[in-house]
C-alpha cells in the first residue's frame, strides 16, 4: 500500500510539473510562437468571449474557461499560436493552444482553430486534448496547405510518454499519423529503469530529423530502496540517436535504419 501511494504521489507531482511548464510557455518553440499581447487579445476575443479576457503572469487568457471546454469554473490561458493555411489553400488561419480548461485525461487543454475574415478572427472549432505548443509547420506539395508535425507529451503513473505525430487539420476533425512514440519509466518505482526522450526535431530539405536520447539500466543492479520506499534509478550515460524521416510532399516515412531504431525504443 505504501509503495502504491508513493507511485501515485510521484505521478501526480510530475503531471502537475508538466502542466505548469506548458502553462508558463516554457516549452513553446518551433512554429508554435507566443504572439504579441495585441495579437493574443485579438485571437482570444473569439475564444473567451467579450469581457472575459484577463492578463495574468502566465499570459493572456480567459477569466473563466469557455463553454465549449470541460472546465467552466477555472481560468484558461493562451500558450502559443501557429499561423498558416490548414484547412484550405489561401486561407489565413490560426491554431491557438488553450491551457487549463481540461482535465489530465484531455491533456489539460486543447486547440482552437480560428479563421481570418473581413470581420476579424472567427472560431471554427475546438479540438479537445490536442496540444499544439510544440509543432513544426509542413507545406504539402499537392494542395499547398500546411500540415503539422507535433510532439505530444503525457504523464501517467510515473511514466512519461512522448509521441511525434503528423497532423492534418480539417474543418471538422484532425487526422493524425504517428511517426514515433517513446517513454520513460523513472517515476514508477519499478526497475529496470529506462529513459527515452525526444530531444529535438527539425526540417532539413525533404527530411525530418529527430534527435532521441536513450538510457537503460541493466537488469538486477538494484539491492536497496530509498527513504521513499522506492528504488532510485541508476541510469548510464545517455546515447544520442539521429532518426531520419523522408518527406514525399504529403507524408513522412522512416529510413530503414530509423525503422530499426524505433523498434529498439520499445520498453522492456
Amino acid at each position: 500500500m505504501k509503495l502504491f501511494k508513493t507511485i501515485l504521489l510521484i505521478g501526480t507531482i510530475l503531471s502537475t510539473q508538466l502542466a505548469t511548464t506548458i502553462a508558463l510557455g516554457q516549452d513553446v518553440k518551433k512554429d508554435s510562437i507566443i504572439p504579441t499581447p495585441a495579437e493574443a487579445i485579438a485571437l482570444m476575443k473569439n475564444i473567451c468571449g467579450a469581457g472575459n479576457i484577463t492578463k495574468e503572469q502566465a499570459g493572456i487568457g480567459c477569466k473563466t474557461c469557455p463553454s465549449f471546454t470541460t472546465f467552466h469554473d477555472t481560468s484558461g490561458s493562451l500558450t502559443s499560436v501557429v499561423y498558416g493555411s490548414f484547412t484550405k489553400t489561401g486561407t489565413r488561419e490560426a491554431l491557438v493552444d488553450l491551457n487549463g480548461c481540461e482535465p489530465h485525461a484531455n491533456n489539460y487543454g486543447g486547440t482552437v482553430l480560428l479563421r481570418r475574415t473581413s470581420n476579424g478572427w472567427s472560431r471554427i472549432r475546438y479540438q479537445i486534448g490536442f496540444r499544439s505548443y510544440d509543432c513544426l509547420k509542413i507545406n504539402t506539395s499537392t494542395d499547398h496547405r500546411n500540415s503539422l508535425v507535433c510532439e505530444i507529451m503525457d504523464m501517467a503513473q510515473g511514466n512519461l510518454f512522448a509521441s511525434l505525430d503528423q497532423i492534418e487539420i480539417g474543418s471538422a476533425k484532425n487526422t493524425t499519423t504517428n511517426l514515433l512514440a517513446v517513454n520513460s519509466n523513472t517515476g514508477t518505482c519499478r526497475p529496470p529503469y529506462y529513459q527515452v526522450e525526444i530531444k529535438d526535431f527539425f526540417r532539413e530539405d525533404n527530411k525530418l530529423i529527430v534527435k532521441v536520447s536513450e538510457a537503460r539500466e541493466a537488469e538486477g543492479i538494484h539491492t536497496e530502496k530509498n527513504s521513499e520506499d522506492c528504488i532510485t534509478p541508476k541510469l548510464p550515460k545517455s546515447k544520442l540517436h539521429q532518426l531520419t524521416f523522408l518527406f514525399n510532399g504529403q507524408s513522412f516515412s522512416p529510413t530503414s535504419a530509423t525503422a530499426e531504431l524505433i523498434k529498439q525504443f520499445k520498453p522492456y
